[in-house]
């Protein structure tokens, strides 16, 4: 909702206020100005011709950049160029004698330095009024006229600001206000040839008064300010979307910077157009909507919000592209004066969208692939398996059960390919269930140690297990994923371990105050172990660390990254700790949850 900035500064200056009292009885001349820069009031008598000249000053007081820290509640100073008066010669320079070029005070816009120099007008150094170059030789009346900004404060905000004018040289009021009316009436013609905006805005006001009655003039004002205020610019201009505003008649009032730039326009070439039939219609000049379905007719009609997806804007070379926008009404007093549009180009986004949705079909159409072959190449395998498992239940020569058995295991390697394979494009296709069933793990763990058993004795290694004496016998999960993941590690372990031992561990590590407990899971062994360059390949689908390695331990690369996305489907983390020559020990951490006997003790206590 917007707020009424002229009665709370009438309430800021009446009464027993602070302000006031300093108002009262501040020995310099002070000017009251409203956030816009108008006078409101001043400390001294003056005469109605003094007053109208004070009033044509809106909106441009002397040292703008000032007047706006005021406005950032920030006092600031800055010199005042004086005209000469009464014989003595006045200049347009600070007591520092450094002239400014193009701004309204040398330093900052918070700076309270005296010496900071003011121009008495855009881009010019040379004091309002005189006929020559100013030259800094002092004036006969001491030091110059230092304007002094203070804003006022209010529990709302900053409602205004003093503009304190101290004149040592105790000069005539007359001389002040003339000073304060040239620099005034330079800074606006200045802004005058810089934007044409006010002019347009301007017109615009005096169309709408013969228009319509007397009770819309405060919409044109609104609008007026809103073109003017270089404030609302500054804003505007740093975002980066596009933004601008349309008045009741769907001309344009204001644009971004980056608005224009979007659509191949400069700021200017674009006030007072009717932004909509220009940048938003269909290929060949239609309007894309009739007047009873146009957003931003609706908009005006009822003050609603409305949001538009994937509409075409076009630019000034005839290019176009995607958009996104919102229509928001433009309020002032409860009036509807316009609307405020807000735009991004999504063109981006959308060939994004649409490389991700072609990225993400091929995937479906790998794994549907991968899964449809593993299941047609594993069923002649199982064939092949069962034949041999017959055929050396026959009586065979020693020769030709070394080629059957040769031929079984290497049909077992071919399945376990195939699972792999089977099992990861399931995964990657999100389709890999998990069945929660209660098991106990000790056995299950003596059954994976006796599964290698005959491998660990073949390659003369030590391989054992332990598990805590906290860790439960009974616990709930998916029983074949988690045996598939030790199964996994453990074969990997014996495969890469020449001499030494592996070992399978359990540890438990409570978490207090929790329905859950984690179990950690690890697998050491004494084998070749992976050099810190290559472990971030490790989980990695389809990577082998060194060639070397895989023609002489064989593998596909799948059954570390099958283990990781077990682990992380079933809610834990996996890592590793390796060095060289020396061994490695992998890590895994699964959540389960406490069964109800471990619950109520700790409810207990």
């Amino acid at each position: 909702m917007l707020k009424d900035w002229a009665s709370i500064l009438d309430n800021a200056l009446s009464g027993e206020s602070a302000y006031r009292a300093l108002f009262d009885h501040h020995p310099d001349f002070i000017i009251v100005l409203d956030r816009q820069g108008r006078y409101r009031d001043s400390n001294r008598m003056l005469s109605a011709e003094e007053a109208g000249r004070l009033n044509d000053c809106r909106m441009h007081p002397p040292g703008e950049a000032h007047f706006a820290a005021a406005l950032a509640g920030i006092t600031s100073s800055f010199e005042l160029a004086v005209e000469a008066s009464e014989g003595h010669e006045e200049t347009g320079r600070g007591a520092g004698g450094a002239e400014s070029e193009g701004n309204y005070g040398a330093g900052s816009a918070g700076s309270t330095s005296a010496g900071n120099v003011v121009s008495a007008g855009a881009g010019s150094t040379e004091s309002a009024g005189s006929s020559g170059s100013a030259k800094g030789t002092g004036n006969a009346c001491g030091s110059g006229v230092t304007v002094r900004y203070v804003p006022l404060h209010t529990d709302e905000g900053i409602a205004g600001v003093f503009a304190i004018l101290h004149d040592p040289g105790n000069r005539p009021l007359s001389s002040l206000l003339h000073s304060w009316v040239s620099m005034s009436s330079s800074l606006a013609a200045g802004a005058e040839r810089n934007v044409q905006a006010g002019d347009e805005c301007s017109a615009y006001a005096d169309e709408v008064a013969a228009a319509k009655d007397d009770e819309e003039l405060p919409q044109a004002e609104f609008v007026f300010e809103m073109a003017e205020d270089k404030r609302l610019s500054l804003i505007l201009n740093s975002v980066s979307a596009g933004i601008f505003g349309l008045d009741n008649l769907g001309r344009t009032i204001f644009i971004n910077r980056e608005g224009a730039e979007m659509l191949g326009y400069e700021p200017s070439e674009l006030t007072g157009l009717p932004m909509m039939e220009i940048i938003h219609y269909m290929h060949g000049g239609a309007p894309l909507h009739s007047l009873l379905e146009c957003p931003i007719t609706l908009t005006l009609q009822d003050g609603v919000t409305r949001s538009k997806a994937d509409e075409v804007f076009w630019r000034k070379d005839g290019t176009s592209f995607f958009v996104n926008y919102r229509i928001a009404p433009l309020l002032d007093r409860g009036m509807i004066c316009g609307v405020v549009i807000s735009f991004s180009d999504i063109t981006n986004e959308r060939e994004i969208l649409r490389a991700k949705e072609s990225a993400e079909r091929a995937a479906q159409a790998k794994s549907d692939f991968l899964a449809m072959m593993s299941h047609e190449i594993r069923t002649p395998m199982n064939g092949m398996i069962g034949m041999a498992d017959l055929l050396l239940e026959t009586e065979l020569g020693e020769e030709q059960r070394s080629y059957a058995e040769i031929l079984r295991s290497s049909s077992y390697s071919l399945l376990q390919i195939l699972n792999d394979i089977l099992d990861f494009s399931k995964m990657e296709a999100g389709k890999m269930p998990l069945q929660s069933e209660r098991f106990d793990l000790r056995e299950m763990l003596e059954g994976i140690i006796d599964l290698f058993t005959p491998k660990a004795e073949e390659k003369k290694l030590s391989l054992r297990w332990w598990a805590d004496t906290s860790v439960p016998d009974i616990v709930t999960t998916d029983p074949s994923r988690l045996r598939q993941i030790i199964v996994n590690l453990v074969g990997n372990a014996l495969k890469f371990t020449d001499r030494g031992s592996v070992t399978l561990s359990v540890k438990n590590i409570p978490l207090p105050a929790s329905p859950e407990y984690l179990l950690e899971f690890s697998v050491r062994d004494t084998g070749v172990g992976i050099a810190d360059s290559k472990l971030n390949l490790l989980f990695q689908s389809f990577s082998q660390l060194h060639p070397s390695i895989n023609r002489k331990y064989g593998g596909t690369g799948l059954g570390l990254a099958i283990c990781k996305q077990l682990v992380e489907l079933m809610g834990g983390t996996i890592f590793v700790e390796s060095e060289e020559d020396r061994g490695s020990i992998f890590r895994f951490m699964l959540p389960f949850m406490k069964e109800e006997a471990e619950l109520e003790p700790e409810l207990l206590s």
